[in-house]
């Protein structure tokens, strides 16, 4: 069964929601140094320094990630610098991005702000995801690898009470 993120209206902006149980969420308060991994759908309000792989991502207003991303669906409202690779990228409500996108589709409203390369592949999540992708900006950043830091993976709050 494949999860997906909804989008309820009210009081004339759009929230992200998701379904009790079924994602895992990085709240504003907190401030992650090291790559995350999650096994489903994730939402991101807070700080996260490091790699970050989920099926469906989504950054909030506010957020901040200074790292490599990889997902199927990745939404940006928030900051991403870094490398992202994903089938459907989608910069709105203002969200940034200083860095290049692999995708097959990409969108930017037109109060979102995008610095990098866009390039349109037709896998690219299967790019290679090694000590090799560098950042789109690396003086900017240090090279992430899976060697030289921690990994966190995360799974969905249903399939961990499931196990």
């Amino acid at each position: 069964m494949r999860q997906r993120f909804g989008v309820e209206e009210g009081a004339g902006k759009s929230e992200p929601t998701m379904k009790a149980g079924m994602g895992s969420c990085i709240g504003s308060g907190m401030s992650i140094v090291g790559n995350l991994e999650c096994n489903g759908p994730a939402q991101v309000f807070g700080r996260i320094e490091g790699e970050l792989r989920a099926s469906d991502l989504f950054i909030g207003t506010g957020a901040q990630v200074e790292g490599n991303v990889m997902a199927q669906d990745v939404t940006v409202c928030g900051h991403v610098k870094g490398t992202i690779h994903a089938v459907r990228v989608r910069l709105r409500d203002g969200g940034t991005v200083n860095g290049d996108i692999f995708h097959q589709g990409l969108s930017i409203d037109e109060n979102s702000l995008f610095e990098g390369l866009s390039r349109r592949v037709q896998t690219p999540t299967d790019l290679p995801w090694s000590a090799d992708t560098k950042p789109a900006r690396s003086e900017d950043m240090q090279s992430l690898t899976h060697e030289n830091s921690n990994v966190l993976t995360m799974q969905p709050v249903q399939q961990a009470q499931e196990k």
